[in-house]
């Protein structure tokens, strides 16, 4: 099971519009390391003591890195978080990175790491019904000042709906084959197989020997 580790920028936007429960639900636990634990609990305020409750709840982790995983250099336009972030992720593969900040996300790729934006995270929690309307939190979190454009939510609509659609597609002829299988005589099925004409197997159909 992968190792869900965060970024401070989502983690704020989050807690600013209480809706920390969302990352809660999604992945149950999140790991994050000193330097993101410290920029969210920088200023205080709402945010801040959400966060704090979540790490005394216990599903909200801080993880002191090996000096292993320090060892990796990044750019230095990447802020202190944004780089312990990338290097939890890395030291706890498989992970999940959960982050918004473009170059942090150009440096996931590059390291072949797994990762989630916040835009991604609330439209999950709309489908599994978390929450009533991802936009609206979206436009919340904006108004909070968190640099997120509710465009991203419909390219992200977008870009899944040819999946959502063979998703279905496949769903409803299961379900067919289900109904044609519990409609089939034992009679009919014994008539199949005596038709059936005796041709040897094609290459790589064929079963492996006892």
């Amino acid at each position: 099971m992968a190792v869900v580790v965060s970024d401070a920028g989502p983690l704020i936007a989050l807690a600013k519009v209480d809706a920390l429960f969302v990352a809660q639900r999604l992945f149950a636990r999140l790991q994050i390391p000193e330097a993101v634990w410290s920029e969210c609990r920088g200023k205080p305020g709402d945010d801040s003591r959400r966060i704090e409750q979540a790490g005394r709840d216990g599903w909200l982790r801080v993880v002191k890195l090996t000096p292993e995983a320090t060892r990796k250099r990044f750019p230095p336009s990447l802020g202190r978080g944004e780089i312990e972030a990338l290097q939890l992720a890395m030291e706890t593969r498989p992970s999940l990175l959960i982050v918004d900040d473009r170059l942090a996300r150009r440096q996931a790729l590059q390291l072949g790491l797994d990762y989630i934006g916040t835009a991604r995270m609330l439209l999950l929690a709309e489908r599994r019904s978390l929450i009533d309307d991802a936009e609206t939190v979206v436009q919340r979190m904006t108004a909070n000042g968190y640099r997120i454009s509710p465009g991203v939510l419909q390219q992200l609509k977008a870009r899944d709906a040819p999946v959502a659609q063979k998703s279905r597609a496949v769903e409803a002829a299961s379900e067919f084959l289900k109904r044609r299988a519990a409609g089939a005589k034992p009679d009919e099925l014994t008539r199949y197989l005596e038709n059936a004409p005796d041709t040897p197997p094609a290459p790589g159909d064929d079963l492996p020997e006892a």
